[in-house]
């Protein structure tokens, strides 16, 4: 009886453990990536108003505006034109972490804000 307890036991380890290998989940993908954001300018705001991403990303950011506004984004001192109708394309990669106000370089009126997280 003892025997059959302990054969018992044993395949239930070794089932449960195959089971655990097999169904565990993946471990997340730390490598750098390629992000790339939408955003608008109007009434004095940024759509979305943050973004995120992970230190390392290469970023691209799409701007569209309804007025003319020069966009700067403070900590890595990116400024770019950005006029009515226009696309503008910024891309840089994101080497520091923090929060980074994105800003109406003309008015100093605070648009959005980058966030980069630690990878």
């Amino acid at each position: 009886m003892v025997v059959r307890v302990l054969a018992l036991i044993s395949i239930s380890v070794l089932v449960l453990g195959g089971l655990f290998l097999l169904l565990r989940p993946a471990p997340p993908d730390t490598s750098p990536g390629e992000r790339s954001f939408d955003l608008e300018i109007r009434d004095n705001g940024m759509s979305p108003e943050e973004i995120s991403v992970h230190e390392g990303d290469r970023v691209t950011l799409n701007i569209t505006a309804e007025r003319p506004v020069e966009i700067h984004v403070h900590g890595y001192n990116l400024e770019e034109e950005v006029e009515p109708g226009k696309d503008t394309e910024i891309l840089f990669e994101a080497e520091l972490t923090g929060r980074f106000p994105m800003e109406d370089h003309d008015t100093e009126a605070e648009l959005g804000v980058l966030v980069v997280e630690p990878r």
